[in-house]
This record gives C-alpha cells, structure tokens and sequence, in this order.
C-alpha cells in the first residue's frame, strides 16, 4: 500500500512524498513519466533497470532517466519504506551532469548524513507552503549537493558489486539485527575476508560503519516526522539503548537526537539555502 502526498508542484519540478508500506503491489512504472531522483528518509528499497540493480536508502539515492522501465521490490517485506520523489523537467539535468547520449538511465548516489539532515529540512520547509522561487532554490541547492558530494567508490567488477549488494539488503532488511560477517558473507556467496575487502572498495565503509549509517538515517526520517519517544526510537531502529544513539548522532552529526529534532522542527529554506550554497562556494574555493 503507498501513500503518495504532492508537497510542491511548480513549472519545473513535483515534489512528492511515498511512504509504501506492506502489503505491496504492482512496484514499478517507467514509460511516460520525467527524470526523477528518489531521496529515501527511512526503510529501504531496491530499484531494477535492464539487469542492473541500485539500492535507495538513508545514505543513497537513486536518479532515473525519463521514460525508464523500472521494477521495485523490498528487502524488508513488511517493513515501511518512506521516499522523496523529485520529478524534473530535462532543461534541469544538463547543470546536474545528467544530460547528453551518454546520461545514465538508472544511477545510485551515496551521501553523507549532513545530506540526508538537508533532504529532511528540506521536505519540513516544503509543507510549510513556501514562496515557489524559495522552494525550487532549496530543491536545487539539494540537488547540487547530491550530485556533487564526491564520487563514492566502486566495486571492482558485476560479481563483486552484485556480492556487496546482497550484503546491504541483508542488513537493510534487518535493521534490528546484527548479523555477524559470517552470516553476511553466506549471503553474498564469498568468503568473510573476501566480503570485507570487496564492500570497503564499493561503498568506502566497513560493514559496521554501513549498517550504523543506515541506523542513523532512519532514525533522522523519523525525527523529521515528529517522533516523540527516542528512547522506543533507539531500539526500533538497532541501538542497544537511548545513550547508544545519542553518541552516534553527536560522532556523526554533532548533536543530540533531541537538538536535532528541534532543529527540523524550526525548518526553513532560506536558511537551508544558505547553508547549502555555502557549502558549494567553499568547494568551489
């Protein structure tokens, strides 16, 4: 079952919001619909063009070409998987980098938590019915950011890149676990050396540091939407207690969970904005 809500619709983009939940049907599309990325706040999801694969989650989000046949299933089968679906008029992709014959149909982006806290900023200040101009500024400014942010490593070839992937939906599709390398590796069909090795030079992090991430990313989604009780949070998303969370956040982001909540809660686009293009400028310099 999917919720879908339009947060913005102007002349050149439609923001929208997907919060799919079980039970799930006919996941996929493709042909009429514009270029669009997909920015998930928590849960995860898998993306199949042709027979390559991307995995949108906190952390990575996933951009597809305009009229792409795409497929979507779920690693968690009854878990609930909430995204933020941009759709863009062409003349927006060529800034992006993602014009031209040799624009990818389907490609996965990695980002950092600094970004996953602009998205969640970003969607808040949208449903506050901001002034159009202001919105489509921030929304680029995000944009930008994403496509920007330095290219993430890559598997060294389709086996390994297939092996790394069957590790993350396994994490992903138990957040609350922690399964051990050895059970990740029997996934992934390879040895836990090999495992290890191959998933440090595809995503630039260790197992731990992935599954973290991906504890942290969801946990911020539901800061965004409110959520009151950190401590039922902590243990929802795979922390071992309240603490746990808070130092993961503080070595991550540099706050608390509950200074960022208040910080989401006092969203605004100018001020996101600036920050962002502030961002920008300084790596420009």
């Amino acid at each position: 079952m999917s919720i879908v809500q339009t947060v913005l619709s102007s002349s050149h983009f439609t923001v929208m919001t997907q919060d799919c939940s079980y039970p799930r049907v006919n996941c996929g599309h493709g042909e009429g619909e514009p270029a669009r990325f997909l920015l998930t706040r928590r849960g995860a999801f898998s993306i199949q063009v042709g027979n390559r694969t991307c995995l949108a989650r906190p952390g990575q989000a996933v951009f597809l070409g305009r009229d792409v046949e795409y497929r979507v299933s779920h690693p968690d089968h009854r878990g609930c998987a909430c995204c933020t679906d941009v759709w863009l008029e062409d003349a927006w992709l060529d800034g992006l980098g993602l014009a031209g014959a040799h624009a990818p149909a389907c490609l996965d982006i990695q980002h950092d938590l600094h970004l996953q806290q602009a998205h969640v900023e970003m969607l808040l200040g949208m449903r506050g019915g901001p002034d159009a101009l202001e919105a489509e500024e921030a929304l680029l400014a995000v944009l930008d950011g994403l496509m920007h942010g330095g290219e993430p490593p890559r598997a060294s070839n389709r086996g390994a890149a297939r092996q790394v992937r069957r590790a993350q939906e396994a994490i992903v599709a138990s957040p609350g676990e922690n399964l051990g390398v050895d059970e990740l590796a029997r996934v992934a069909g390879c040895s836990p050396f090999h495992l290890c090795r191959i998933f440090r030079q595809g995503t630039g992090q260790s197992l731990r540091q992935f599954r973290v991430q991906h504890r942290l990313g969801t946990a911020l989604g539901r800061l965004g939407e409110g959520e009151e009780d950190l401590a039922a949070l902590a243990c929802d998303v795979g922390f071992s207690s309240h603490s746990h969370m808070t130092d993961a956040f503080r070595q991550a982001l540099g706050v608390s969970p509950s200074d960022l909540r208040d910080t989401l809660r006092a969203s605004d686009l100018k001020r996101l904005h600036a920050r962002l293009t502030a961002g920008r400028d300084a790596r420009l310099h």
